[in-house]
């Protein structure tokens, strides 16, 4: 553990300032102008003119050198590979996320209790529905099912950012078989949803989903927040059947739905984070 520590300390040293430099000059550099609309101007009519701002993610020092120590881990032990389930057979793969899930509750269950979550399970704690999937391989990914990694998913929910980064931490301490992470405050989604995405291979080998966030998040996206992803989903879906690109119309809707949730999502995180800095206050 001791080691561990040091090692931590040592990344701190070597890494963190070099990437709080980098992060500020990517924040400065893909800074834009406000666009100024006057009375009885319609913006739309502008070209390029955003409907919102981009989805942003102030960490603080310690939350931004857990996450880049965390990305380096789990980067070393997959080597940058693609990753893969060992089949594309969805049969195969739907026999192996039944004994995986089993794991995978159980695990999600002791990271919460040990972390200060809530674990969360999907409606009916089952399996991903075998329709959603079949249109996943599909629309997303190229008809390789061996690229499904979510079919059996879990995720535990937070009441601060700390708590989720100390979560994340936890997990790699704990020697959890991370291959995946993806932190949304680095790697920003168009509607600003924010979680820490992980994958995590069972005992089994099959390879599953693991996410953490914040429980106003949760609630957000597993309610208002789906029904417009549902609804963005249609549209890329309909297009893609039907070979064409999304047209004006559709991209003018996707773009409004992705503000509505981004609103939300930017002042649950900043929430987040003020509840956090609260905590760490007392």
């Amino acid at each position: 553990m001791q080691n561990e520590n040091d090692n931590h300390v040592r990344f701190n040293r070597l890494v963190l300032l070099p990437a709080l430099v980098i992060f500020l000059l990517c924040q400065l550099f893909s800074w834009k102008p406000v666009e100024i609309s006057y009375a009885g101007e319609d913006s739309r009519a502008l070209p390029g003119a955003p409907l919102c701002a981009e989805p942003t993610f102030e960490l603080t020092p310690n939350q931004l050198s857990t996450s880049l120590w965390a990305r380096q881990i789990v980067s070393a032990e997959t080597g940058g590979k693609v990753l893969r389930q060992h089949t594309r057979d969805l049969d195969t793969l739907y026999g192996d996320a039944a004994v995986a899930h089993k794991h995978l509750k159980q695990i999600t269950l002791n990271i919460a209790a040990c972390t200060g979550g809530t674990a969360v399970f999907p409606p009916g704690g089952g399996l991903k529905g075998r329709k959603r999937a079949e249109e996943k391989i599909e629309v997303e990914l190229g008809g390789d099912a061996s690229l499904l990694m979510d079919i059996t998913r879990s995720s535990i929910a937070y009441d601060t950012v700390d708590q989720v980064y100390g979560a994340l931490e936890y997990i790699l301490r704990q020697g959890y078989e991370v291959v995946r992470l993806k932190d949304r405050a680095l790697e920003p989604l168009p509607s600003g949803f924010w979680d820490i995405h992980l994958n995590l291979r069972m005992p089994n080998g099959h390879i599953a989903e693991l996410q953490l966030h914040l429980k106003k998040i949760q609630a957000y996206s597993n309610g208002p927040g789906h029904r417009l992803y549902e609804k963005i989903r249609g549209m890329e879906s309909k297009a893609f059947r039907e070979k064409r690109s999304l047209t004006p119309e559709e991209r003018e809707s996707i773009d409004r739905f992705n503000c509505e949730q981004r609103r939300f999502y930017q002042a649950a995180f900043k929430q987040g984070q003020i509840v956090s800095k609260e905590t760490n206050g007392r």
